[in-house]
């Protein structure tokens, strides 16, 4: 048994590691989107930023409406996300011949054909999401916070 069971367990630790790259590429791109929107956002809103500041908002005010804004971002695409996951999910377990009470995906058993990711893991990946979207735009809520206020009620 332990011939069949090493190759086996190779090979599933060598597709971890193909899925695994796949979704650190696809974090690093949603990271940078996350950041590519907030950079726009604070320059097509500049002039606005400008009279937050003549009215006395505070700095913090500042970075906090941008932080609220990408961590949003960041939230709703984990949602988006975990509710794909969860119909693909259902959709594999339901129509693919891996639910049931046979053995369900990789050795798990599912109650009746339902969904085998476990909820923690459902909210620990909008959390993460969330998270990601903070740091994402981060950078661009200090960029929006250095803007002069002058020159931005100036811009067009």
């Amino acid at each position: 048994m332990e011939s069949v069971r090493k190759p086996i367990q190779d090979q599933a630790n060598q597709q971890q590691m193909i899925l695994g790259s796949l979704g650190a590429i696809s974090l690093f791109v949603a990271a940078l989107s996350i950041t590519n929107t907030m950079v726009m956002s604070v320059y097509e809103r500049t002039r606005e930023i400008g009279v937050m500041k003549v009215l006395g908002c505070s700095l913090s005010d500042i970075r906090g409406v941008f932080l609220m804004e990408a961590g949003a971002i960041g939230f709703f695409g984990g949602v988006i996300g975990v509710g794909i996951s969860y119909i693909i999910s259902f959709i594999i377990n339901h129509y693919g011949g891996l639910g049931g009470e046979a053995g369900g995906m990789m050795g798990m058993t599912s109650i009746g054909g339902s969904s085998i990711i476990p909820f923690w893991l459902a909210i620990g990946s909008v959390l993460f999401a969330t998270l990601v979207g903070l740091l994402s735009g981060f950078s661009p809520a200090n960029r929006a916070v250095k803007i002069s206020a002058l020159s931005a009620i100036k811009q067009e």
